[in-house]
């Protein structure tokens, strides 16, 4: 449900809220706001004011020109900025958190209020993270911010390429001889940098720097050289950039060499391993993981990693080259000591589960093995490990599928049964598993009595009987902390196929049959998700075609 890199408090999760916007009840504009905006209104009186009204105001003052739209005030605002630090989501309601999305708009507003800056401005942290900016911002914030920060007589290609591969430890190779001092001429001779009313005053002897969520990173686009330079830079630029998690995807083209996709792991050179809280490597090409495992040990305080698709290939036996595998990836989680959140997806685990689960030091709230090769022996091993009592979230989708060897296949009756072990989860998935109808009652009966604090379940994908379904929605009735149920109510493809020709009509009663099922037992609060089964099929394509 969420992902590896998502921050979730699952103690005050609350999903179930009601469809229909609840109405703001009208509260009487205060003395504070008028004025706020009376000022706002008049360009130099925004200068003025915000110099000399008490600093506390300032939050209230900005407040007021983005919810009135006024761009002018804005810019005025946090060029006179009487605080040391600017954190946007404290600043904004709810309503506005999405006002950096779009292109060309506050994005450029504070742009401008950045390099008007006056020897008022207090500002050393401009905080946008829990907000989504758009690429564009993000690759202007990168490419151009610290660039623009530099004064004119440190604006030499040569002394900067120097830096940047001291700092980043990059041996000299064509990138550091050809492609990197170009990219740097190209910059150095951009419109922006030449004309001196777009530079970043920061005062003597002070450091700015800017926090961000997210950046991403592929093959087929060259922004991981933009925040090369940008990390490298560091150590000279007044402004820097601090980023929480990064996320780096192989999107390799036909004709292009495989080895061309280590190349956004440039990017991990000269990075301050303090600030990075989450990684994400996404759709590596096979043994590509292993080879960047040493870059990735520096970074101590992740918190949360996907592997998702990796092309992760382990193996059980004492041979040279497996045993070498199982101890890399071993020694690289060791090295996260505050990891809680995990995710091995589509990857190939068979009988290594274990050794991996033992490595990790901090027990686990988040663990998605969803699509993994796993056999019964791994599950045990989860069930034992410290883990189970501790994880909140679980993703168990599709481990009962094939394998070219029966034994090692996982039993979808054994699965059922194992999940009485992970008594705290919250969000539990065990979608496009061939659960059997033959467990439905035992499986009820762990609801009830063992998965006292689940608040979502997942079974989509599964085929199982109307009647077994509507014993399971009974049993998650008597669960006080449940909140939403996601099943498919079908026998076939052809089924389902056919399901919008009857314009989804007996979807719907379906659904209706179930919530009423909830409604006798009082708990109308439950949503009631019913998901196609060709949907939960082809969740995976969806995923893999899902853009950056």
């Amino acid at each position: 449900m969420f992902k590896a890199l998502d921050k979730v408090n699952y103690n005050t999760l609350n999903l179930n809220k009601p469809k229909e916007p609840v109405k703001e009840i009208i509260k009487p504009i205060s003395l504070v706001q008028i004025s706020c905006r009376v000022i706002n209104r008049c360009d130099g009186l925004t200068n003025h004011a915000i110099r000399c009204v008490p600093i506390h105001l300032a939050e209230d003052l900005l407040r007021a020109a983005i919810e009135k739209a006024q761009p002018n005030a804005i810019s005025a605002i946090i060029s006179n900025w009487p605080h040391t630090e600017l954190c946007f989501k404290d600043i904004l309601p709810p309503k506005h958190h999405d006002i950096f999305e779009e292109e060309m708009g506050h994005d450029l507003v504070v742009f401008r209020g950045v390099i008007n800056r006056t020897k008022y401005c207090k500002l050393k942290s401009i905080d946008f993270r829990g907000l989504k900016l758009n690429g564009t911002f993000c690759k202007l914030i990168v490419q151009m911010w610290p660039i623009l920060s530099l004064k004119k007589s440190q604006q030499k290609t040569k002394n900067l390429v120097k830096t940047i591969v001291k700092n980043a430890g990059v041996k000299r190779s064509r990138l550091t001889d050809e492609i990197l001092p170009k990219m740097l001429e190209d910059l150095l001779c951009h419109e922006m940098v030449k004309n001196s009313t777009f530079s970043i005053y920061i005062p003597k002897g002070e450091k700015m720097t800017v926090k961000m969520d997210n950046l991403q990173f592929s093959t087929n686009r060259t922004f991981f050289m933009d925040y090369l330079i940008c990390n490298g830079l560091r150590s000279i630029t007044p402004l820097s950039i601090s980023v929480s998690n990064i996320c780096i995807k192989s999107d390799l083209m036909i004709g292009d060499d495989v080895m061309d996709c280590l190349a956004p792991f440039i990017v991990l050179r000269g990075l301050d391993p303090e600030n990075i809280e989450g990684i994400e490597l996404k759709q590596l090409e096979e043994g590509i993981f292993f080879l960047v495992a040493s870059d990735l040990q520096k970074f101590k305080n992740v918190r949360a990693l996907d592997l998702q698709d990796c092309n992760i290939y382990l193996q059980e036996g004492r041979t040279r080259s497996r045993t070498a595998l199982r101890n890399k990836i071993v020694e690289t989680l060791n090295c996260f000591s505050n990891l809680i959140r995990l995710d091995l997806s589509f990857n190939y685990l068979l009988g290594c589960l274990g050794e991996i689960l033992t490595a990790l030091k901090q027990p686990l709230e988040f663990l998605s093995l969803r699509g993994c090769d796993l056999n019964e022996n791994d599950l045990s091993c989860l069930t034992k490990s410290q883990h189970a009592i501790h994880l909140k979230e679980l993703n168990l989708s599709k481990v009962c599928q094939f394998s070219i060897y029966d034994n090692d296949r996982i039993s979808p009756m054994f699965l059922l049964k194992i999940t009485k072990h992970f008594s705290n989860v919250k969000i539990l998935s065990l979608a496009q598993n061939h659960l059997p109808d033959a467990s439905v009652s035992e499986f009820c009966h762990i609801l009830r009595h063992d998965l006292k604090y689940l608040k979502v379940l997942d079974i989509a994908g599964n085929i199982l009987t109307e009647e077994n379904l509507t014993d399971i929605t009974k049993a998650l009735a008597h669960i006080k902390s449940m909140q939403k149920f996601r099943l498919t109510c079908t026998n076939n493809l052809l089924e389902d196929a056919m399901g919008p020709l009857d314009g989804g009509n007996n979807q719907e009663d379906l659904k209706k049959k179930f919530c009423g099922v909830l409604s006798c037992l009082g708990r109308d609060d439950i949503i009631v998700d019913i998901v196609r089964l060709s949907y939960a099929i082809f969740v995976d394509l969806v995923d893999i075609m899902d853009p950056e």
